[in-house]
């Protein structure tokens, strides 16, 4: 089994929060040179990301200053469960999991697996998170445009080829949230 963990928007700097949604504090990721503020939800969540120290960035060798700076494709997807066939190599989060990144090129999303086995992945809980003011609990549907797709199937994520990149989500109450 393989599902949807969470989508990554990746940014030129500190965000503002959408219309109808609430951002938590985030967290730096030591190690990484980024910094984030999500949009949680209870089985998934959305991730702003922005550079914070391009040194230990480029150290890290994930790519993210390209992705920030939109010379390269400016989404990413993390899903848990079961590897997918593909090209992927072994990254430890500083303090952290250690993750199966897929390399794959600039113009794909950012693909990453947390791997857990089916029983992990059916048992796993989930947090409980308060509505957003503009009423949403949960992602329906997403769509990325622009993209070239890294090859394994990407449960609860289509692609399109075409038009500029954006991640567009159909959320269960509200307008669909945007982002360019």
């Amino acid at each position: 089994m393989l599902e949807l963990d969470h989508l990554i928007a990746f940014l030129p700097g500190p965000p503002d929060a959408p219309e109808g949604l609430l951002l938590d504090e985030g967290a730096r990721h030591v190690g990484q040179g980024t910094r984030n503020r999500r949009i949680l939800f209870s089985r998934h969540y959305v991730e702003l990301l922005w550079i914070d120290d391009p040194e230990v960035e480029r150290a890290s060798r994930l790519g993210f200053a390209a992705r920030c700076a939109r010379t390269a494709y400016p989404f990413g997807i993390v899903l848990r469960g079961t590897l997918p066939e593909g090209r992927f190599r072994r990254y430890t989060v500083p303090d952290g999991p250690t993750l199966a990144v897929h390399e794959g090129d600039p113009e794909m999303p950012f693909l990453a697996v947390a791997e857990l086995s089916d029983a992990q992945l059916t048992g796993l809980v989930h947090r409980p998170v308060p509505p957003h003011p503009g009423g949403a609990n949960g992602i329906v549907a997403t769509r990325m445009t622009g993209a070239v797709a890294p090859g394994p199937r990407l449960p609860g994520v289509s692609l399109t080829p075409d038009g500029p990149a954006s991640l567009r989500l159909l959320l269960d109450s509200g307008p669909p949230l945007v982002l360019t």
